[in-house]
């Protein structure tokens, strides 16, 4: 799928999750939270593609993410082979559970300096993807990068909630690939073939099921746009709430745990 495909999901996801399946998913937070959780879920459904050197997430903060997606390539093996797996899904949410936690005291100043970088980076890729900001700027990606790695630093740590929207970010992602007709490996770094032939398991290793064909056919627009639309009318239907509560991002209740 198309990098704005996969924000889309990702945000779609989390604004489900949160809204209408909340009594299902455990996950209760308040409007502020859901608006900002489909951002950073948003960037974090286009992860698994940064194994490739010319994706949207390898252009997020340049150089450095340029850089960071060479050594993910040599490691995953090339593209949509180890970062498109259920392993993938523990690593990186692995990442993001030991990252949100760290701190650093400078002047007497205590900073969540963990959650600070991957709400950074989350949102900077998802405003790259949905076209907020141009996708090969270095200035304006910064300068929102810094923003709101500013933002998420100055709160208390204990972010609980970011692990939780790079795992279900990551899963997004896998799921929509695995729409294709390349499929994804699931049990990378093995791929066992069907032990019983079927249109699901492939002989190459690879899950798959048939219904957007190749990247950024009619398929995939006809289902991203029932998506987009959901995700219009949920955060119409938050923008009252939060105007009645009056919107203050730096509220400590909002980043942290109850």
């Amino acid at each position: 799928m198309m990098g704005a495909s996969h924000a889309a999901t990702g945000a779609a996801a989390w604004l489900a999750l949160t809204g209408p399946l909340a009594d299902v998913s455990g996950i209760h937070v308040d409007p502020q939270l859901q608006l900002i959780g489909a951002l950073t879920t948003a960037g974090a459904a286009l992860i698994s593609d940064w194994d490739h050197p010319r994706a949207t997430i390898a252009y997020a903060l340049p150089p450095l993410t340029n850089l960071i997606a060479a050594g993910i390539r040599a490691i995953a093996g090339g593209h949509r082979q180890g970062t498109h797996s259920l392993l993938a899904v523990l690593a990186f949410t692995a990442l993001a559970a030991a990252l949100t936690p760290l701190r650093a005291t400078l002047a007497g100043q205590e900073y969540a300096i963990g959650q600070g970088v991957i709400a950074a980076f989350l949102v900077t890729v998802a405003a790259k993807a949905l076209l907020i900001i141009p996708t090969s700027g270095y200035i304006s990606a910064w300068a929102i990068g810094l923003s709101i790695g500013a933002l998420a630093s100055t709160t208390a740590p204990g972010a609980w909630w970011i692990p939780v929207s790079v795992a279900l970010g990551v899963s997004m992602h896998i799921l929509g690939d695995g729409l294709t007709k390349e499929g994804v490996p699931l049990l990378w770094p093995a791929k066992p073939a069907a032990p019983v032939p079927n249109p699901v398991w492939g002989r190459d290793g690879r899950f798959r099921l048939l219904l957007v064909g190749t990247t950024g056919s009619w398929r995939e627009w006809v289902l991203i746009t029932p998506i987009t639309l959901y995700i219009a009318v949920a955060a119409a239907d938050l923008l009252p709430a939060l105007i009645s509560a009056g919107v203050d991002l730096p509220l400590v209740a909002h980043w942290s745990h109850p």
